[in-house]
């Protein structure tokens, strides 16, 4: 199981680990509904040239690892490929409240699936918040498809929650999973 600790202000605390869930306990777990509530979002890679962010569809799984879907051959995709240590940021607010806001900006490792129990959860996942491809991506279009698209996951080591609702005036909290 993997070890959870989050520092909020400047000081660190232990997280409450519950379960086989390292996401679970204190504001963690809103952390992992907002993430999962949303559909977009922006992966930065890097290598030897530079930097380069991608706008990626995603879904999130119940353990917090991102899922997404793209070609092999795409700039992002590549560079990740030679390096797969990412930045990533997903980002809400409500444009009739600006102190209405949630974000997460967040590093990780990506990689693509790894096995046929992360591609199906990566297409579960993405059929999920996008019914309209259900019929088109399917784990026989994963393994088939022309243009060489893979499920992709990206497994968070850290991240910063903002959240008006919840910090208020602090703003936002740290997690550090490892």
């Amino acid at each position: 199981m993997a070890e959870l600790a989050y520092a909020y202000a400047s000081e660190a605390y232990p997280a409450r680990v519950r379960g086989s869930n390292p996401l679970e306990g204190t504001n963690m777990e809103k952390l992992l509904e907002f993430i999962q509530s949303q559909k977009l979002m922006v992966v930065a890679s890097h290598d030897e040239k530079g930097v380069w962010v991608a706008d990626v569809y995603i879904g999130v799984d119940e353990k917090g690892t991102i899922y997404f879907i793209s070609p092999e051959d795409t700039k992002h995709s590549r560079m990740i490929l030679k390096n797969p240590n990412v930045a990533f940021s997903i980002a809400w607010f409500d444009s009739n409240n600006h102190k209405d806001r949630k974000a997460v900006q967040g590093l990780g490792i990506c990689k693509p699936a790894e096995n046929e129990e992360e591609i199906k959860t990566g297409v579960k996942l993405h059929n999920q918040n996008f019914q309209e491809f259900k019929e088109t991506i399917t784990l026989e279009w994963i393994h088939n498809n022309k243009w060489g698209s893979k499920v992709w996951t990206l497994k968070p080591t850290y991240m910063k929650y903002w959240d008006d609702e919840i910090y208020g005036n602090n703003e936002s909290e740290e997690f550090t999973l490892s």
